[in-house]
């Protein structure tokens, strides 16, 4: 976890206050979010690591192995498919696509 939370934050520093994302405090709040939205049980390890500042995007480590970046809804009552998610099972991937996206919006 510690990868990740060092390579977001040189991306926080080689984009400036622009760069839209950033690491969230151990007591967040995401994970209890994130428990209303979706059955997570099946995991033993939750973790938020890092946000969007521009949007309902919050970065999850589950068993210290898996990555999602979940859409949050903030609604208890979702439809099908709610929320969404993307899932990446190697670090770099997350920090290419969290670059990539930052990259492709907002420069």
């Amino acid at each position: 976890m510690l990868s990740i939370i060092s390579e977001i934050s040189r991306l926080c520093n080689k984009y400036g206050e622009d760069f839209n994302w950033g690491i969230v405090p151990d007591d967040n709040g995401f994970v209890k979010e994130l428990e209303k939205e979706t059955d997570i049980s099946q995991y033993s390890d939750v973790k938020a690591i890092a946000r969007s500042y521009s949007c309902d995007d919050v970065l999850f480590m589950l068993d210290n192995n898996i990555y999602r970046i979940y859409h949050l809804t903030y609604s208890t009552y979702n439809e099908n498919g709610f929320p969404r998610f993307m899932e990446f099972i190697d670090t770099n991937k997350v920090i290419a696509y969290i670059e990539n996206q930052f990259i492709e919006e907002y420069l």
